[in-house]
Formats: C-alpha cells, structure tokens, sequence
C-alpha cells in the first residue's frame, strides 16, 4: 500500500458540518463526539477511538465544545469503499483487504494514543525524508491496528474458524472440503466469505501458510529440503520445490545456500578474534498494546 500524506490536524473546537471526504481519511475521536454518520453506519456519543473514511464518503459529525480529534489526510490508489456499509478496503500487493470504519479504544489508552497521533503530527510538520517515512509508517500502522481489531462482538466467524483450522494442519492432512463441513458450510460459500475476511481463498491462503512454515524449517533447523517437504505433506520434492519457488521466488536448495548458516561459516566464525553476533529482532514503534 502506497500512501501520500497530505494534511495532519487536530482539531478543538465544537462543529457540526455534513460533506463527502476529499480524500482517504484517518480520524482518532477522543472527546466531544455527539454523533458521526456514514449511509448505513453511525457512531454515536461518546465513543472514542480510530475511524477510517475513503475518498468521497458522505458523512456528517456533531463535536461539542469538548471536541478534541485527530484527522489524517493523504492520498492513496489502494484505499476504496467496502462491499458492507461498516467496512473500507485497503490494496496490498494487489489484494483487496477488509478494515472496518470505527475501531473503539478504551478511556485508559487514550494518553498513549494521544501521544502517537502527536508524533505522526511532528513528523509530518518537520519534512525531511526521515521523517516523512516515520509519518507514513506511523499511518501504515494505524492501519495495521484497525485491521487487528474486531469490531463485531467478539465471537469466532467461520471465516476466522476455518483459518483456524488450515493453520492447525500445515501438513495438509485434510481436505479444504473437509474443514469447510467441520465449519459448517459448504466449500464454496466459505470461500466467499474467506475472500471477504482475508483477500484470499483458502487455497491460496493455505499454500502460503505451507510455505510459511517450510521457510521457518529452512532458516531454523538443519531438516534437508526432502525432509521439510515430507513434514509438510508433499510426497513429491518437485511439488514441494515448485510451490516454494512461486512463494518465495527462489528454490528450497537457494534458501538454505542464502538464509541457513553453513557448518563452515559456524566454524569460522568460531575460529575468528572478533566476537559475532546475530542481529537483534527489532520491533516497530507502535501505540501501547491492548
């Protein structure tokens, strides 16, 4: 996803307007809301948290004097109305992904939402390249908290039931079918509703889940290419090698040359003066978790 940050403001004063969003819109409410509305969707007094609006969405707000909210303006191709009135879709490597309109976040995390929402502002109001990635990943970010969240009420969909259940047998023991009848619905009506909830289908999602895993063996054990193919439920090496090359553009034998750590390079790295080390996981800047 491509994004171009066009506007950060924070806004303090009581205000009630009705127009159609100029371009995709980030919103954080975190006082004085009275009402927000989209065709098929409101949020009502009160609520705080993360609202997401595309381009040309009519609305219509009422702040009161105790108005204080964030709003984030930019441009983008990969943002569009959803296919429900609750939803917007976002484009990653060309898939279409489901983020819902408002994410709730709870009066005890709203000072350290604050204080993101006001690091993206400083950001973008200080332009060098630096920080116009730090703003741009800060918004990536939102983003990625609103898709993380649920905005239903907390049950288990058969969409999220039958990810479950692929995740839980990356051997491919059972059939997608088979799943889908333990979920409850018929394979091609849970796979509508998995494209909707993923950007995949169950195929494509489990093949990449199967890949996933095999890079994990590849970067993480000494198991040679045959050995991780057969603990992932391939009887064919071949099979196994094509797949991991469509994944992850490369052949198994080109990972472990590229990713794994010969018996050569260990010992010359314990024959060396200096002292290696791996490098350390770095985790992105984000808002306080859950």
């Amino acid at each position: 996803m491509e994004i171009q940050i066009r506007h950060v403001v924070v806004c303090r004063a009581a205000q009630e307007t009705a127009y159609s969003v100029p371009c995709p819109t980030i919103s954080f409410f975190l006082s004085g809301l009275e009402f927000h509305e989209s065709p098929g969707f409101r949020i009502d007094a009160g609520a705080t948290g993360l609202n997401f609006n595309p381009q040309g969405t009519p609305i219509h707000f009422r702040f009161n004097e105790q108005r204080e909210n964030y709003a984030i303006l930019f441009d983008s191709a990969d943002v569009r109305t959803g296919a429900l009135p609750d939803r917007a879709e976002i484009r990653h490597a060309g898939e279409w992904l489901s983020v819902p309109l408002f994410v709730p976040v709870e009066a005890g995390r709203l000072d350290g939402w604050r204080l993101e929402l006001e690091r993206i502002r400083t950001a973008f109001l200080m332009p060098t390249a630096k920080n116009r990635l730090r703003a741009e990943l800060g918004v990536l970010n939102l983003l990625r908290h609103m898709m993380d969240e649920t905005s239903g009420d907390g049950g288990v969909s058969p969409a999220d039931r039958l990810k479950q259940l692929i995740d839980a047998d990356p051997a491919e023991s059972r059939t997608t079918d088979d799943l889908s009848a333990e979920c409850g619905y018929s394979p091609d009506h849970l796979r509508i509703l998995f494209v909707k909830a993923f950007g995949v289908t169950p195929k494509q999602y489990r093949i990449r889940r199967r890949m996933a895993e095999a890079m994990e063996w590849i970067t993480g054990s000494r198991l040679s290419a045959k050995e991780i193919a057969g603990r992932l439920g391939f009887a064919q090496l071949s099979h196994f090698s094509a797949a991991f090359k469509t994944i992850h553009g490369m052949s198994p034998r080109e990972a472990v040359r590229r990713f794994r750590r010969t018996t050569a390079q260990t010992t010359a790295a314990a024959a060396s003066p200096f002292t290696l080390h791996e490098p350390a996981t770095v985790l992105p800047a984000g808002c306080p978790s859950p």
